[in-house]
Order: structure tokens, then sequence, then C-alpha cells
């Protein structure tokens, strides 16, 4: 039985009993056994399916920084020691920014309006 604290393992899937006697003592033995059947035969696809992607030359993993969003990336970056990467993944994603900024014509007024209340000198 799997246990809900270990990672599965896609390519070694748990198999059920299709032995008739396991299942004698259930209410629908013959029920129980046809799911065991269907839940094996898919448990074989599922595995062939991963090990096809696992052994592709294209294969690139996904690992869990991938799947963050970018601050929070930076902020795993730095947890696990990598404040360069971190940092030039900030500066990266600052300048995408600041060119989306600079083409939204609402936030250009709003930046205009600004300057204009803070610093206008007459």
């Amino acid at each position: 039985m799997t246990d809900f604290n270990t990672p599965l393992d896609f390519l070694n899937m748990e198999r059920f009993s299709e032995n008739p006697a396991d299942y004698a003592d259930q209410h629908n033995p013959a029920y129980i056994l046809d799911l065991a059947q269907r839940l094996n035969e898919q448990a074989d696809r599922l595995e062939l399916l991963f090990m096809d992607i696992v052994t592709s030359p294209d294969h690139q993993a996904i690992e869990y920084k991938d799947i963050l969003p970018w601050r929070q990336r930076t902020t795993f970056l730095r947890n696990v020691g990598q404040a360069k990467a971190a940092a030039a993944l900030e500066k990266a994603e600052a300048l995408k920014e600041a060119k989306e900024a600079d083409d939204d014509e609402e936030f250009q007024e709003g930046y205009k309006e600004f300057l204009a209340n803070e610093f206008d000198l007459s």
C-alpha cells in the first residue's frame, strides 16, 4: 500500500493481486478482482508512457523552483544558497516589468501626474 509521505515512483507503480482467493472474504470478490486487473493494466500503460518521457533525448525534468512565480523563486534560490542566480532573476524580471510599463498608457499618465504634483516647483 502506498504511504502518503513517500513520493510516487511512476516507473515502478503499485500492482494489485489478481488471485481470486485473495478477495474471497470481500463482499463482491469478482468486482474487486476486475478492478485490480483494470488498475494493473492502467499501471502498465502509465509506466510505458512515463518511460517514453524519461528516455526521450529532449526530456528536461521540471524542478520545484521551475513552477514557482518569479518572486517566490528568488526567495527559494536564496534559501538554497544561490543568491547570484536570485539576483540575476530579479534583475531580468524587473527589466521585463519596466519595459511592459513603458507601453502601458494608464501607467504613464499616472506617472506624469505624479511627477507634476510632487516635483512642480512653481
